[in-house]
């Protein structure tokens, strides 16, 4: 019987950088320059299943319907409900930044009050201890003039 012979597998790793830019589109733009200016977050909901959005987007995903317009969006937050939430004990790349995240770091899923509506972010507390579904979290914005229209002008969510 004839061995069969492996090539040896050679790799090469290498950083590439490639910057990238697309637009926000009107609804998720709007959501992001009031980010900025106001330091308010916003939903908008479907006028055929109701459902809510956030950020704001033109169209329902459950039901294709055209979610409302602009003037009626509702304010949710600043403050909200940890539904959920993990801590991270390893790092990953930020795609949108090109930074590697300090860990451990957490996120939660929050229920901003206001609207029946998830928003994923990150939390000040990494100790799963001090972490309870339930508890009360609060949005820290960055100082107005550091604001850049993104989501990342939330610094985090902390513990009210």
């Amino acid at each position: 019987m004839q061995q069969k012979t492996t090539d040896e597998l050679i790799t090469q790793e290498m950083l590439l950088k490639i910057p990238y830019r697309w637009a926000a589109g009107e609804y998720v733009g709007e959501f992001l320059r009031e980010l900025r200016h106001s330091g308010r977050i916003y939903a908008n909901k479907c006028p055929k299943c109701g459902r809510f959005r956030c950020p704001p987007a033109p169209v329902c995903s459950r039901c294709h319907t055209r979610m409302e317009e602009r003037e009626k969006w509702v304010e949710v937050g600043p403050r909200g409900t940890l539904l959920a939430f993990f801590v991270a004990e390893q790092s990953f790349l930020v795609p949108t930044t090109g930074d590697m995240l300090e860990i451990p770091f957490s996120v939660g899923v929050i229920w901003p009050d206001g609207a029946p509506v998830a928003l994923w972010h990150k939390l000040e507390e990494t100790n799963p201890d001090k972490i309870k579904v339930g508890m009360r979290v609060e949005a820290v914005f960055k100082p107005e003039e550091q604001r850049q229209a993104n989501i990342f002008d939330i610094l985090y969510f902390k513990t009210v």
